[in-house]
């Protein structure tokens, strides 16, 4: 066994996360709280989105912008962003014809003008501008909608307001089946038919872990620094860079433990493929946390301890777990037991004991 060390520091889940793992909104927020019960008398709550429902999006995207530090309008943006519907997806909560000025009476007209013109604006031509131009969040951009012409003129505060925006719409959504339906996006083929790809197009598919979005993040996040405001923490303070490779790579090592594919290797042996998905993707949460349960069932409570508390970082930092089977919320609680048990040196012997974990203090 070796020594119980505190080689990473243990983040701290501070008084407003615990709020939003209890859910408690109208404590957080009591403007929060109204939001979000207009979004559910609009149905937002038994709408589908990708890995659940709508409304549950969206508060995880205000969640994400939220822990970034970003200003009250920019989370408000991100709680509402699709709500007129947009290029990608049918989810019209209010009629963008005759309601603006009901969403306007609720949130005020500087959220409810971000709202609009994000979901009116040509989103891919956005992202598209992002990752091909230098300069955007200090100088601007006109966007010219390719459907109906229309331009749009984006002031730097409104790019910066969009691009923390649309980072946290797609890492909160994004996972192996929007690999499969949105294969290369921003440059999507729009042909491929569903019937003869009838296997991509079950939906929820594997519930992988994206093996392509986080590459696409980290190129976006880089303009972010570039503009007034805070830094979020994702990518390392959005200075580091993850290559398609690298990321496709990390996902397929750390799918092999997580999917049950290397139960005829020793630990130690899937130990060292999780290690080698760390090496290539080093933001990927839960890869520490089944690094940690390795090394906790070895007795090496000094690594299981700085393993989960890496894992944890990185959950609190994002706002979002990389692996949608479980929420965000359960992952962050079996970050708490993993690092408890560490500090403790004690972990479970039988199988059976391990399903009486739990933790409450």
């Amino acid at each position: 066994m070796d020594q119980v060390t505190d080689r990473v520091e243990t983040p701290v889940i501070n008084a407003e996360v615990r709020l939003m793992l209890a859910r408690d909104y109208a404590a957080l927020s009591p403007q929060l709280d109204a939001a979000i019960r207009l979004l559910a008398g609009r149905n937002a709550a038994i709408s589908w989105h990708k890995h659940g429902v709508f409304l549950d999006h969206l508060i995880g995207t205000y969640r994400i912008l939220r822990l970034w530090g970003e200003p009250g309008a920019t989370c408000f943006c991100g709680l509402f962003h699709s709500v007129y519907a947009n290029e990608y997806v049918d989810l019209a909560l209010f009629d963008v014809r005759s309601e603006r000025g009901v969403l306007s009476d609720n949130v005020g007209r500087e959220v409810e003008e971000l709202v609009y013109t994000f979901c009116m604006m040509p989103r891919t031509e956005f992202v598209l501008r992002m990752l091909g131009d230098s300069a955007p969040v200090r100088e601007g951009m006109i966007l010219a909608d390719p459907k109906n012409g229309r331009r749009w003129e984006l002031s730097p505060g409104a790019v910066r307001t969009f691009l923390a925006v649309t980072i946290a719409d797609l890492a909160e959504q994004w996972f192996s089946w929007q690999d499969d339906v949105m294969g290369g996006y921003p440059h999507t083929d729009r042909q491929r038919g569903a019937a003869e790809h009838w296997s991509k197009a079950l939906w929820p598919g594997r519930l992988q872990p994206s093996g392509a979005n986080m590459s696409l993040l980290s190129r976006l996040a880089q303009h972010l620094p570039q503009a007034a405001g805070t830094v979020p923490p994702i990518f390392d303070h959005c200075s580091g860079l993850l290559t398609p490779e690298d990321e496709a790579a990390a996902t397929a090592s750390y799918w092999r433990v997580a999917a049950g594919e290397t139960a005829s290797l020793t630990a130690a042996e899937a130990g060292d493929i999780l290690l080698e998905a760390v090496e290539l993707n080093p933001w990927l949460p839960e890869a520490y946390l089944y690094l940690a349960q390795i090394k906790l069932l070895g007795g090496e409570f000094g690594a299981a301890l700085m393993q989960a508390q890496r894992g944890l970082r990185l959950l609190l930092d994002w706002g979002t777990p990389r692996d949608k089977r479980i929420p965000w919320e359960g992952w962050v609680a079996w970050s708490r037991v993993l690092i408890k048990a560490a500090r403790e040196g004690v972990w479970p012997k039988t199988l059976r004991d391990l399903n009486n974990l739990g933790l409450v203090e």
